[in-house]
């Protein structure tokens, strides 16, 4: 393949763009709704407060109120 083809794909490929690009954003779309479900099946407020107390235990005490702050905001997401 020369780059006169490699020319020709990419105008082809750009000359339907409209369509091309309505159907990938309506798929980008759709997976990232099931990828957002799936994340709140597995990421339940026990496993949340898991992975804090895991982070905490690892980190300086320090750095305890801002996992908290992340796990609440977690918690308010899977609701």
């Amino acid at each position: 393949m020369g780059l006169d083809d490699l020319v020709n794909k990419a105008k082809d490929m750009l000359g339907s763009g409209t369509a091309g690009t309505a159907a990938a954003g309506g798929s980008a779309a759709g997976g990232a709704a099931g990828l957002i479900d799936k994340a709140k099946e597995v990421l339940t407020d026990e496993r949340i407060d898991q992975v804090a107390g895991a982070i905490k235990d690892k980190t300086p005490d320090n750095i305890d109120a801002m996992v908290d702050k992340v796990a609440e905001k977690g918690k308010q997401f899977n609701n």
